[in-house]
């Protein structure tokens, strides 16, 4: 359900900070956005990417994380699902730069499609959405969406690796930079 609360009682914001819920909220231009706590599924998706682009991603001289801000400014930033970045682009408290790569993982009725210009808009290379329901992945650039190739797959630009979701829904398809193709289910 969605909901705009006009004025957020200090009390609340203080328990997510003490529980720690409060790393997948948002600010966007001022305005904060109490993001719900991810699915398991969601989780669980996160998690096979995460472990398919991890080797990846530190072979291109990149860093990965889930759930970390990236920053136009301090009261200005969204928390993708999992994002790549090259260590110029990194501090402390996020990403300042333009990302390589952000994952998003849609869910119905969330924000993930308002915020893919903003990525893009921040400089990021590409953004990948997978919808968390059927695995179907859209890889937008600044140039555009990318079109997927003959076997489904969408290759990430930047890194030598293409994404994509088998036929019946049911796993991820990754082809590795040796070529191979392998497929992991959330």
């Amino acid at each position: 359900m969605r909901a705009v609360i006009l004025e957020v009682d200090e009390a609340l914001l203080v328990e997510r900070r003490r529980t720690g819920i409060d790393r997948f909220d948002e600010m966007w231009e001022g305005v904060l956005h109490i993001v719900p706590m991810p699915s398991a599924r969601d989780r669980e998706l996160v998690s096979v990417l995460g472990y398919r682009l991890y080797d990846v991603a530190h072979a291109a001289g990149y860093s990965i994380a889930p759930t970390i801000r990236v920053y136009r400014a301090d009261d200005d930033y969204r928390v993708p699902d999992l994002a790549i970045w090259s260590p110029e682009a990194g501090s402390e408290r996020g990403i300042e730069g333009a990302p390589v790569l952000v994952v998003e993982i849609r869910s119905p009725g969330d924000e993930t499609m308002e915020k893919v210009p903003w990525y893009l808009g921040r400089g990021a290379a590409s953004v990948l959405v997978i919808d968390l329901a059927t695995l179907a992945c859209d890889l937008h650039t600044a140039a555009g969406s990318v079109s997927p190739d003959v076997n489904g797959l969408v290759q990430i630009p930047g890194l030598p690796i293409a994404i994509g979701s088998a036929s019946s829904g049911a796993a991820l398809l990754f082809r590795m930079p040796d070529g191979t193709v392998a497929a992991l289910e959330p």
